[in-house]
C-alpha cells in the first residue's frame, strides 16, 4: 500500500525530465462522462436494450408454449391417450431446453456484443485523447472518473490540472 504513494510522484517526475519542463502540465478528463457522450453509446445501448426486449418477448412466448404443452399433456394422460401425451412431453422438453438457452446463451452473447461496442467507443475516446494530447502536450492525462477495486476515486485532488472533458467530448460527437 506504502508504494502506492509514490507512483504518482514517480511518473510526475519522470515526465517532467522526458519533457525538459521544470513543472509539467497535466489534464483530467472525466471518461464516464466522455462515455455517456459519445454517439455510439446511445446506439449500443438502444440495440442492447431491442435484442433483451427481444429476448424476454422470446423467453414469454415460449413459457406460455411450455405451460400450454404440458397441460395438453396432462389432458392427454387423462383420456388414456398416451402416445400423443409422450409427444407433447417431448415438445415440452425442447421448450425447456430453449427457455434454458434463452437465460444463459443469448443472454451472454448478447453482453458479449455490448462489450465489444463499449470497447471500440472507448478505442475511440482514447485515439482522440491521444491525438488531443498530442497537440496539447500534457506530461499526464488522467481519469477523474475512475475508481480503485475497492470503490474509491483514483484522483482525489489534483490542484494544477487542467480539465479537458468537453475538449474531448467536442471531438468524439460527429
Amino acid at each position: 500500500m506504502r508504494a502506492h504513494r509514490f507512483i504518482l510522484p514517480a511518473i510526475l517526475f519522470a515526465a517532467s525530465s522526458s519533457l525538459g519542463q521544470e513543472s509539467p502540465r497535466w489534464a483530467v478528463v472525466d471518461l464516464t462522462t466522455v462515455f455517456e457522450a459519445h454517439p455510439r453509446t446511445a446506439i449500443a445501448t438502444a440495440e442492447l436494450t431491442k435484442a433483451r426486449d427481444e429476448a424476454r418477448k422470446r423467453f414469454r412466448a415460449e413459457s406460455a408454449e411450455l405451460k400450454n404443452t404440458l397441460q395438453r399433456h396432462q389432458e392427454l394422460l387423462r383420456d388414456g391417450q398416451r402416445e400423443q401425451a409422450a409427444a407433447e412431453l417431448e415438445k415440452a422438453n425442447a421448450l425447456e431446453r430453449s427457455i434454458a438457452e434463452l437465460g444463459t446463451t443469448n443472454q451472454r452473447n448478447i453482453e458479449e456484443q455490448f462489450r465489444r461496442a463499449k470497447a471500440e467507443i472507448m478505442d475511440d475516446i482514447l485515439r482522440v485523447v491521444r491525438e488531443f494530447n498530442a497537440e496539447m502536450s500534457y506530461a499526464l492525462v488522467l481519469d477523474k472518473s475512475s475508481a480503485s477495486s475497492n470503490g474509491l476515486p483514483q484522483v482525489l485532488d489534483a490542484p494544477g490540472a487542467t480539465d479537458v472533458t468537453a475538449d474531448i467530448m467536442a471531438r468524439v460527437k460527429p
